[in-house]
């Protein structure tokens, strides 16, 4: 494979090249062969084989040719570099030619092993969703807010939401549906679908939903019929079989949080046999660490609880711990009980909250929350650097 370094050279050369080609022929580029130049420039990326952290620098690196178009800088969702982004990873889906091999999945994640690492206030990064999948984060995460009980925003704070284009069809389901139907296109002979893992595309990602709004049963009922529905549809959810008392595990597994509705009548839309009467149920409640009953073991897939509640419940604090700059032994020992008994349940767990500085203490406290106390998930910020720690 061609070095990172090797790839821009190549790309700033061809820049180069077409360059010169214009001033050969005594004019000046116009707005046409810019965007020939970097539909060229685009298509040519495939070629060099970048995937994963690589890929991502890439395009950083190269902004300024990759997100040329007619004169207009101003960006749709995210950023440009978001736009020009997904543009790229998405331009085999929207082709409709089913060969997965070449697929926004491959480009994404080829060389790359999912890891246990969830993908923390993931629409804050510079590239919601695809930078996780980049990184092979088994969860990512988007909080929701529910706009006049018609859209479900994505945000962290309300004072700064968009209702048009930050939304959780456009940042995440849209997207997911797309590259889900491009790896499955092919008539397998099996029920199983195919994930947005490359190397493991039986493995499930993990999709924290948090609830950020006061009317959660209203935003329940817009997140299952408007924005699931067609993941839903498609058999790309992971659902509870009401019938078999089983969970049935597809591509992607929806885990409510925050302030979500508890209530099996809500969950289920006043049916005993499940929302759509299918009897399946598409959700799973983030069952709290410190007060686990035998009821999770089917309402729930996952558990939670932050560093600095699991710390006081083991007669320590948050404090402490990041100052020492690690676990002792008897905080291990206090909390990984806390972690069996989830196991026991089949619940896998995520530790949020855990000191974030300095450098050193992250690695150490990280190091210890996963092999330590054997939680499944990495909450951490910083995907390049849980890579590093897994």
């Amino acid at each position: 494979m061609v070095g990172l370094k090797g790839c821009l050279t190549i790309l700033i050369g061809y820049v180069i090249a077409v360059c010169a080609l214009f001033s050969s022929k005594g004019r000046n580029p116009s707005l046409t062969d810019w965007e020939k130049l970097k539909d060229q420039t685009i298509s040519k990326i495939d070629n060099f084989g970048l995937t994963g952290h690589s890929l991502l620098e890439l395009f950083q690196d190269n902004l300024a040719v990759l997100s040329f178009s007619d004169g207009q800088y101003h960006h749709k969702h995210v950023s440009l570099y978001y736009d020009t982004f997904k543009e790229y990873i998405l331009r085999s889906a929207s082709s409709k030619n089913c060969v997965p091999v070449n697929s926004a999945i491959a480009k994404l994640n080829r060389d790359v092993n999912p890891m246990p690492v969830h993908s923390h206030n993931d629409y804050w990064r510079k590239l919601p969703l695809f930078e996780g999948l980049a990184h092979g984060a088994r969860s990512t995460e988007a909080d929701v807010w529910n706009i006049d009980g018609k859209v479900l925003a994505v945000g962290h704070n309300e004072a700064y939401l968009d209702p048009i284009e930050l939304t959780l069809d456009k940042l995440y389901t849209g997207p997911l549906l797309e590259i889900l139907e491009e790896v499955n296109c092919q008539d397998s002979g099996s029920d199983r679908k195919n994930g947005v893992y490359f190397n493991s595309p039986e493995t499930s990602l993990f999709f924290y939903i948090d609830f950020k709004s006061d009317d959660r049963e209203l935003t329940y009922k817009l997140l299952i019929e408007k924005y699931f529905k067609p993941l839903i549809d498609s058999g790309y959810l992971t659902y509870y079989d009401m019938k078999k008392d089983e969970i049935v595990w597809n591509p992607v597994t929806v885990i409510l949080t925050g302030n979500y509705p508890t209530s099996l009548d809500v969950l289920d839309n006043g049916n005993d046999d499940g929302y759509f009467k299918s009897n399946q149920r598409f959700a799973f409640l983030d069952a709290p660490l410190l007060n686990l009953e035998q009821k999770f073991s089917i309402l729930s897939v996952a558990t939670t609880v932050s560093f600095n509640q699991l710390m006081k419940h083991c007669g320590s604090d948050f404090l402490k711990v990041a100052l020492r700059g690690h676990m002792d032994s008897d905080e291990i020992s206090c909390a990984k009980k806390f972690i069996d008994e989830a196991h026991e349940l089949k619940l896998i767990t995520r530790i949020w909250g855990a000191p974030t500085w300095p450098a050193n203490t992250v690695k150490a406290i990280s190091h210890q929350i996963v092999h330590d106390l054997g939680s499944d998930l990495l909450n951490l910020d910083d995907l390049f650097m849980a890579s590093t720690l897994i």
